[in-house]
């Protein structure tokens, strides 16, 4: 069992959510994801690094035929808000035609869906989904779809399962939200 509060670097963070809360909304995201699919075989195009742990549980509970794919991006660096430049990795050159699922961490301002839409469209795919673990409304700055959410959270930088701080933090299995109170 984790501690309720940690330290990584010079920041402070308390548990937001635990990690049966997100084991949950895991599960949910594939039950509806092999309902919409059935029949078909998209290809998860999977968001590095944050997203690796979300991926590797939702893909087990996943049902239908799929490929998975990874893209690089990055927008945080060592800042604690995204600095609304997305820089992105190559892109697979096997979309076209093809139902992909982009699979994020969170969606916080949409820069990173956007851009993301942007590179993937040049492909010609059949469909473009999003699912991502986190979803954060009260900071979008862009209307992006995010048709598989799995949790809402507050407006507050977060660390734990895939999210990092500065690169560390991805490997804890709960969720910790910054913890201004100390």
């Amino acid at each position: 069992m984790q501690n309720n509060k940690i330290v990584i670097k010079d920041k402070k963070f308390k548990l937001l959510i635990e990690q049966k809360e997100i084991e949950i909304a895991v599960k949910k995201i594939a039950e509806r994801i092999n309902q919409d699919y059935k029949g078909k075989k998209p290809i998860f195009l999977i968001v590095l690094k944050g997203a690796i742990l979300f991926a590797a549980d939702l893909i087990r509970y996943i049902d239908v035929h799929c490929e998975i794919e990874f893209i690089s991006a990055k927008s945080y660096g060592p800042n604690l808000i995204s600095s609304g430049e997305v820089q992105l990795g190559a892109i697979a050159n096997k979309l076209n035609d093809r139902d992909v699922i982009i699979v994020e961490d969170i969606v916080d301002t949409g820069w990173t869906l956007k851009t993301l839409y942007g590179k993937i469209l040049e492909q010609n795919p059949k469909s473009i989904t999003t699912c991502a673990i986190l979803s954060k409304p009260d900071t979008r700055q862009i209307n992006v779809e995010l048709k598989y959410a799995g949790i809402e959270i507050p407006p507050y930088f977060v660390i734990g399962y895939g999210l990092d701080y500065d690169e560390e933090g991805r490997n804890l299995s709960n969720i910790y939200i910054i913890d201004y109170e100390d």
